[in-house]
């Protein structure tokens, strides 16, 4: 079989360049910067998939975008293009061969105003951010151009965590609660602490997903699902844990940012499957903060303080 990853560099990308066991599609850079440049790059990049597939089996993985709730609304839109490009690419020269694609969404921003949970497939789409539009508009964009041409499993992710999740954004709270207990510095929460949410480890995430598209259907199918662990964990919960497992008393500071008015109270979720491996809260946690403290360490290494 041959894969390829869009977003390799990111959690879930880089979760299934490493759990995935087949022979991977390798692309030169994209150029993410520029929506339309990257648009033409993985439409020239997808019509030339064919050629390299070889007469094997093939899977497409879409693990790609940098928005999060806290995005405006036409940084937002403009992550549509690269889509856009590699859908229609593959479109006009799908490999011969049986083969699948996955699009990972977010079951957040798509059920961030929904109500009752727990939520499941069924559940009626109500996003309250740009970035839960976008993630519907790419759910609609991929069905409409590869719906009933190969198989397409659009996968909503609850939330993602795990080592190696970007700092910089305004998301991933077990990373920064675990960066907080690192440095001693108090980590900002904009909402309230009963805040719940349906955790589920990236490489656990990475496995649903590669073995879900281990064997492509010879016919067609369509296939929404939830991928989530389908344990509810409130903010409090969480910050128990990272105590436990760090044996600190992790600094919180209560605070406010305009994105909190597109998060949900509870987003628990019913995942569409079980998973036959599922990492616990507490090991997963411990994952991250022994990643993120080993990086930490190294930095210091590379980067002393300088004497005086």
């Amino acid at each position: 079989m041959i894969t390829w990853i869009i977003g390799s560099g990111g959690l879930l990308g880089g979760a299934l360049t490493r759990k995935n066991h087949s022979q991977l599609y390798r692309t030169g850079p994209i150029p993410w910067r520029d929506a339309e440049q990257a648009r033409a790059t993985l439409h020239h990049q997808a019509r030339r998939f064919e050629q390299h597939t070889q007469g094997e089996r093939w899977r497409v993985i879409w693990a790609a975008g940098a928005a999060t709730t806290a995005t405006k609304a036409a940084e937002a839109a403009s992550e549509l293009l690269p889509l856009e490009g590699l859908l229609t690419g593959l479109r006009s020269a799908l490999p011969r061969t049986p083969g699948s694609f996955v699009l990972a969404s977010s079951a957040g921003g798509v059920y961030a105003g929904a109500e009752h949970p727990p939520f499941t497939v069924d559940t009626p789409t109500a996003p309250l951010s740009p970035y839960g539009e976008l993630k519907l508009a790419q759910e609609g964009l991929t069905e409409s151009v590869l719906g009933g041409v190969t198989t397409m499993i659009i996968s909503r992710v609850s939330n993602l965590y795990g080592p190696g999740q970007n700092l910089t954004k305004v998301q991933g709270l077990i990373s920064h609660l675990a960066k907080a207990a690192i440095k001693r510095q108090p980590v900002n929460i904009f909402v309230p602490l009963g805040t719940t949410r349906d955790y589920i480890y990236s490489d656990d995430a990475a496995r649903a997903i590669l073995q879900a598209t281990d064997a492509p259907t010879p016919e067609p199918i369509t296939r929404m699902e939830i991928l989530a662990s389908g344990r509810g964990t409130t903010i409090s919960q969480l910050i128990r844990v990272m105590n436990d497992v760090t044996k600190k008393k992790v600094p919180v500071a209560l605070g406010s940012h305009a994105s909190a008015k597109a998060q949900a109270p509870d987003l628990r979720m019913i995942p569409s499957m079980d998973l036959p491996v599922l990492t616990t809260l507490p090991a997963g946690v411990k994952a991250v903060h022994d990643d993120l403290l080993h990086r930490s360490q190294q930095a210091e290494v590379h980067h002393p303080a300088a004497a005086g």
